[in-house]
């Protein structure tokens, strides 16, 4: 057997549903993307959204909410029945304000994945602390090394690494997976007859 799952070790030791393809391909197929940071408009709106589309979203639902809060003062007219200056209650544009905050984090954990399939990146799809490996505790939307005491603004315990990869780990069958130092010192004892391989830094 191999000395771990691929599939799992890259979603932070949780088998995904249904089958993928090897971590060979995976690791060439990310390699061969191109425009990863490009937010050019897909052809139709069809396929993955962009960074972009979703901050320009992010913006109309904030205008639109700004634009409602406006209306709604207007109604307050005192030359209006009651019954219509109370038509628009204020949780309208509050409801389209907390709309706006979530499409604009959709947008940055977008931008967060595109960066971690950049070539030359951890290509674990679960996050550690760079310095003190899987000691990561996450709460309200951020997260933070119990050890270290490093901090990030995000839940980096269900975001994709995308620390520089400084290790190629292969078990004994010849699958690979290409990680940061942190993943690497986490799977090495783990390799049970594998190899640790230091990556070429030049």
């Amino acid at each position: 057997m191999s000395w771990f799952d691929h599939d799992a070790f890259l979603e932070g030791g949780r088998r995904r549903s249904g089958t993928g393809p090897g971590m060979c391909t995976r690791t060439a197929a990310l390699s061969g993307v191109s425009g990863l940071f490009a937010d050019a408009e897909s052809a139709a709106g069809d396929g993955e959204p962009t960074p972009a589309e979703l901050r320009d979203l992010q913006a109309r639902a904030d205008a639109l909410a700004r634009d409602v809060a406006a209306m709604r003062e207007r109604l307050k007219q005192p030359g209006l029945p009651r019954a219509v200056r109370g038509a628009l209650p204020c949780d309208v544009s509050e409801t389209l304000t907390r709309a706006a905050r979530r499409i604009g984090e959709s947008a940055e954990k977008l931008a967060r994945v595109r960066a971690a399939q950049w070539p030359g990146s951890c290509t674990a799809w679960w996050g550690v602390c760079p310095r003190c490996g899987p000691t990561l505790r996450a709460e309200n939307g951020r997260s933070w090394c119990e050890q270290c005491g490093a901090g990030w603004d995000y839940d980096r315990t269900r975001s994709p690494c995308g620390e520089p990869a400084t290790f190629l780990a292969m078990d004994t069958q010849g699958g690979t997976v290409v990680v940061c130092g942190a993943h690497g010192r986490h799977i090495q004892d783990r390799l049970e007859g594998g190899l640790l391989l230091a990556m070429p830094t030049s």
